[in-house]
């Protein structure tokens, strides 16, 4: 006969086994919002995935993301950028002009005028999944156009495109227009390039991991993951991207999300909301937040319409996406090489980290 046991003795393993049944639910149910052990390498503090998007023939930058990953111990996988001077570049160029002349025809213009017009534009449902659409309907959405062979005539000379603004914007072409305002080859190849990486994101894994995608010309904070871990925790469930760095924005605009009193003072790093975060060198996505934000970055008229950062930046202000902004930066651009996007090293940002991973190891 076996001995009777006391409710007091059966207390500790009710509650032990209460704990452990809730902790195998919730994990089992939001595998992506649960927090990475302190010995994971992943720079987020969470499940996820790194892409680094970069141009083969920039072995200079390669060597030192290289760098910089073996000093960060993390692992990462490479996005091969697209080339300015591609025939894709060239094709996706033509695309963009022939839906924007098409366009003003049917509302009544015969090219853009004289003074900025506002074209009719409409967001679909995005009813249907990501993974019912095959890549390609994503990387090249515009209509085809057909380019002529080349003559030995000399060709008509066409006005460079502008970029466009808000949904369907457009602003004439006029000499002396800031650069910036140019929607160059460099800028669509960018498009391009960050469209690749994001498509990887979105494609669906067991896990529901996040993802993080950086350019190749950043250094990044040597505590970066301590810092991501003390405030990630405060992200909504429905949160899409988190910029872990940005430009020529007040990202500190909005209050910062609550932290309790103690951890205030024990962290510099906060959480905003995002108010119109330019520069696209390193942004988490959530799953649900990648599969957005690629079927808008895939919408003509939309797509390619200018700089990248500016229609991620359009897309957050006009409440297309939900976005955050850590504040200060955690990664920035080192802007020590030729762009591979404006002139010279870019533009005139320029940010300091407390202890750069990069810059603490010194030159390579």
């Amino acid at each position: 006969m076996l001995p009777a046991t006391s409710p007091r003795g059966i207390m500790p393993f009710a509650v032990g086994a209460l704990i452990t049944f809730l902790v195998v639910y919730f994990n089992s149910f939001y595998p992506h919002f649960r927090l990475a052990s302190q010995s994971s390498n992943s720079i987020l503090p969470v499940p996820s995935r790194t892409y680094v998007i970069s141009l083969p023939r920039r072995t200079d930058r390669r060597q030192e993301m290289e760098r910089l990953r073996a000093l960060l111990d993390t692992h990462w996988t490479y996005v091969v950028a697209e080339d300015s001077e591609s025939t894709l570049v060239a094709g996706l160029m033509a695309q963009v002009r022939s839906l924007r002349q098409n366009e003003l025809r049917a509302n009544g213009y015969l090219s853009i005028p004289n003074t900025t017009i506002t074209l009719p534009f409409a967001w679909p449902a995005f009813t249907a999944p990501v993974e019912a659409m095959s890549s390609q309907e994503f990387l090249d959405p515009l209509p085809p156009v057909a380019i002529a062979p080349s003559s030995d005539s000399e060709p008509e000379q066409e006005l460079p495109l502008t970029c466009a603004t808000q949904n369907f914007t457009l602003t004439p072409y006029a000499p002396g227009i800031p650069e910036h305002k140019i929607l160059s080859r460099s800028r669509i190849a960018c498009w391009r390039s960050h469209l690749s990486a994001i498509r990887r994101a979105a494609a669906p894994t067991p896990s529901r991991q996040a993802s993080l995608i950086l350019e190749d010309d950043i250094d990044i904070e040597a505590d970066i993951r301590a810092q991501l871990q003390s405030v990630w925790g405060l992200l909504p469930r429905d949160w899409d991207i988190v910029f872990l760095g940005h430009c020529w924005s007040n990202e500190s605009y909005h209050p910062a999300l609550s932290l309790s009193p103690a951890r205030v003072q024990a962290t510099s790093t906060h959480l905003h909301p995002s108010r119109a975060p330019l520069c696209t060198h390193a942004y988490a996505l959530s799953p649900a937040g990648a599969a957005r934000v690629l079927q808008h970055l895939a919408h003509p008229p939309y797509a390619y319409s200018r700089a990248i950062d500016h229609a991620f930046a359009w897309l957050v202000r006009s409440g297309r996406l939900k976005g955050f902004s850590v504040v200060p930066s955690v990664v920035v651009q080192r802007k020590i090489g030729a762009s591979d996007v404006m002139r010279g090293t870019g533009s005139r940002w320029r940010e300091r980290l407390v202890d750069g991973v990069l810059a603490g190891a010194g030159a390579g």
